[in-house]
């Protein structure tokens, strides 16, 4: 199908009308200035306190109030640019537009050719970045697995100069340490040619997480604010799980949630105003049973649905989740909680939906079969967004005259012109009759994504970068031991 993927837009699903959108709006900002949020960090507890809220040093406690919250609204841009080594994959993220990219960051990896579960390495950072090279409806990378075979503390570096290697579409990355940060956006500035020319195109963008209920640990405060002050696009994510890390009820998890990432946004605008930042939801429930993070629930696509719908309202993208599943295989399960999920936040108009391809029971294995699988999943749910066009030439009065009651479309002018258009022609679907498709082999869904997964990663390597720019990465990496 002839599907424009760059232009798709959301917001056909909505959850909350204006009044309740404000309800949840006043009660996050009675929660940030009653109850507050634990920032404990020494410089950002006196920033906190230079703006105006109450800040009890010794617990970390800040109390924001809602006039902080409300200029860090303002202050936020509207649009938020995050560049691709090739231009023709820039996003820009905004109102209702919608995009799709893996998640991060499983241990384990599905071996290709055994089927193995094992920990996953470098290699599998770089092969599952060339993978969503090649993948149609996969926007962007989200660096989906932390290698193994490096050392840990440095892993974030050899993560981003794998990514930088492997796509020249726009990746997101974890640091886990301030210093991880800086080179982080070293090895943006070395590949984008200076720390101006990364600001104006952001290849890499960085991301953080609270920690439910009502708290930042003092490394992502770190890392939050040198994001900030540097100007390249940051993420601030809330993971609470309705029951154990937040209230069982989805709009006191919805509540919880939005006030973790205005209190992350209110510290990235105070550090420096403007900065470009995500709303952040990775929220769903706690399976009761068990007390783990239920990732394939329907509730998560509420959730972030949800989410969408105040980062709208707030004029401030999103970072969303979508596309997740409990299952431990590429199975039924699996298809049916990822294909929900995906089109519930999708028709939210969420921007950046992560985890939308690639992961497993929950995000513990990343699955090269199951991210071809996902890609058809997306450009169906793509198709979906697209609707329908109501043009005169589309509905077609002139050619449903001419064919007339009893007669056949098939061969006629109007068919060949529109049927690329307006069909989705998926790849690892069949459609076939039974006997051309036993004549083929009986192959699975699965078995045709595995086969689609190593003729990419046997033939598709990205434009390389530059010799010079790669032993400066490499040289990077080197030194952060």
């Amino acid at each position: 199908m002839s599907l424009d993927i760059w232009h798709l837009r959301g917001k056909q699903c909505r959850y909350l009308s204006d009044e309740e959108i404000h309800k949840i709006h006043s009660s996050s900002l009675d929660l940030l200035g009653s109850t507050g949020c634990i920032f404990k960090e020494k410089k950002a507890l006196q920033i906190f306190e230079d703006a105006g809220a109450r800040v009890d040093h010794k617990t970390g406690r800040v109390q924001i109030p809602p006039h902080l919250i409300e200029e860090a609204i303002k202050k936020a841009p509207a649009s938020v640019f995050l560049a691709a080594r090739d231009k023709k994959f820039d996003i820009k993220l905004e109102e209702n537009r919608v995009y799709f990219g893996t998640g991060s960051v499983a241990v384990n990896v599905f071996d290709l050719e055994t089927g193995r579960r094992q920990l996953a390495v470098k290699r599998d950072v770089f092969d599952f970045a060339r993978l969503v090279d090649g993948l149609s409806y996969i926007h962007f990378y989200k660096v989906i697995v932390n290698p193994s075979d490096v050392p840990p503390e440095i892993a974030d570096r050899h993560m981003t100069e794998a990514a930088f290697n492997g796509t020249v579409k726009h990746f997101s990355v974890n640091a886990y340490s301030v210093e991880g940060a800086k080179d982080i956006i070293k090895m943006g500035e070395i590949v984008a040619g200076g720390l101006e020319n990364l600001k104006k195109r952001p290849l890499v963008s960085i991301n953080v997480l609270s920690l439910s209920p009502l708290r930042f640990d003092p490394v992502s405060i770190k890392i939050l604010m040198e994001v900030a002050k540097t100007g390249i696009p940051l993420i601030i994510a809330s993971e609470p799980q309705a029951g154990t890390t937040a209230p069982v009820t989805l709009a006191g998890t919805i509540t919880l949630q939005n006030a973790e990432s205005l209190a992350g946004i209110v510290l990235a605008q105070l550090v420096n105003p403007g900065t470009p930042v995500l709303c952040g939801s990775v929220g769903t429930i706690a399976d009761m049973r068990t007390g783990q993070y239920a990732s394939g629930a329907v509730e998560l696509g509420i959730i972030n649905a949800i989410a969408a719908q105040m980062a709208q309202y707030y004029k401030i993208p999103i970072y969303s989740t979508g596309g997740m599943t409990d299952s431990k295989i590429p199975d039924i399960q699996a298809g049916y909680e990822k294909g929900l999920q995906t089109l519930m936040v999708a028709l939210s108009g969420a921007n950046y939906i992560h985890d939308a391809a690639g992961l497993l029971e929950f995000c513990l294995s990343a699955s090269y079969e199951q991210t071809v699988i996902d890609n058809e999943i997306c450009g169906m749910v793509a198709r979906a967004l697209q609707g329908v066009s109501l043009e005169k030439e589309m509905i077609g009065l002139d050619v449903i005259d001419k064919v007339g009651p009893g007669g056949h479309f098939l061969e006629e002018l109007h068919t060949l012109k529109y049927f690329k258009k307006e069909h989705f022609i998926p790849e690892i679907s069949d459609r076939q009759n039974r006997q051309i498709w036993e004549a083929k082999g009986s192959k699975t869904a699965n078995q045709v994504a595995r086969e689609k997964a190593r003729k990419i990663l046997k033939e598709h390597f990205p434009t390389p970068l530059d010799e010079k720019v790669k032993k400066e990465l490499n040289y990077l990496v080197k030194k952060a031991r």
